[in-house]
């Protein structure tokens, strides 16, 4: 493979690669070379959240990161959340929200 910025570098002269074919003609054989079952490249999203939420990063940060609520991202991933430390992180998201809900004005 040759030395890239990115793992798929833009062609055509496009800011990154949107075509279908682009994205097989370098994806799947990134995935042969590395030995890695295929996948589609949409995995990686997960991929991603699974394990920044795994390693205790901030969720409103991974959350934006994804374009997500933090309710959705917690919704999605919170199977992998395995620490009694984990739950108690969350438990803290709870609280924050009842306190920002109770400090809304009414509208």
């Amino acid at each position: 493979m040759t030395e890239a910025p990115f793992p798929f570098p833009p062609s055509k002269n496009a800011e990154y690669v949107k075509q279908t074919s682009d994205r097989h003609k370098q994806w799947m054989p990134a995935q042969n070379e590395l030995g890695i079952r295929r996948r589609p490249p949409y995995n990686c999203r997960h991929t991603y959240a699974t394990i920044r939420s795994m390693s205790g990063l901030n969720p409103a940060f991974i959350a934006q990161q994804l374009g997500h609520s933090v309710q959705m991202l917690l919704s999605t991933y919170a199977r992998w959340l395995n620490s009694s430390s984990d739950w108690s992180e969350l438990e803290k998201l709870k609280i924050g929200i009842k306190s920002v809900s109770a400090e809304s004005p009414a509208s």
